[in-house]
């Protein structure tokens, strides 16, 4: 099993991963997707690929924080094939993820998962994850229409 970058020749294999996530795209929309993450400087949508069949994905990206001069990243997403569950895919992902952090020097790795996702949160608990969101709340805002970049 190799951990490695997501290409456009994976286009075909992440769709189904994102149907099976909950966040269903067809195949242009993963092609934007991919896009908007090839050239992140602290960023990358990874793919575990075992002899050319894509199992999972991730995708993690790093910023700078407000309150202190530290990085902290953030797990996009993570998602197994559904033949692959519990067979370690997860756990190979969640490593390169947190290894990438650190190599960006980030302080932390920050994600959030539905609250109905007991294996998920089982997993994360399991991999040395602690819950804190019983201290904040978390607020959305949705925007419907896409925007000029204001730096171009």
């Amino acid at each position: 099993m190799k951990i490695r970058p997501a290409t456009p020749d994976d286009v075909e294999a992440l769709v189904p991963l994102f149907e099976h996530w909950g966040h269903p795209h067809d195949r242009d929309g993963v092609v934007e997707i991919l896009d908007q993450w090839q050239d992140l400087p602290h960023g990358a949508l990874i793919v575990a690929d075992d002899c050319g069949d894509i199992v999972g994905m991730a995708a993690v990206v790093a910023s700078p924080r407000l309150a202190d001069a530290e990085r902290n990243a953030h797990l996009q997403g993570l998602v197994v094939a559904r033949h692959r569950l519990r067979t370690g895919v997860a756990s190979m992902l969640l490593t390169a993820a947190e290894d990438m952090s650190r190599k960006w020097g980030c302080v932390r790795l920050e994600l959030t998962t539905t609250r109905t996702r007991d294996a998920a949160q089982h997993f994360y608990r399991a991999r040395g994850y602690r819950e804190t969101s019983s201290r904040q709340e978390r607020f959305v805002r949705e925007f419907h229409t896409k925007t000029v970049d204001p730096m171009d």
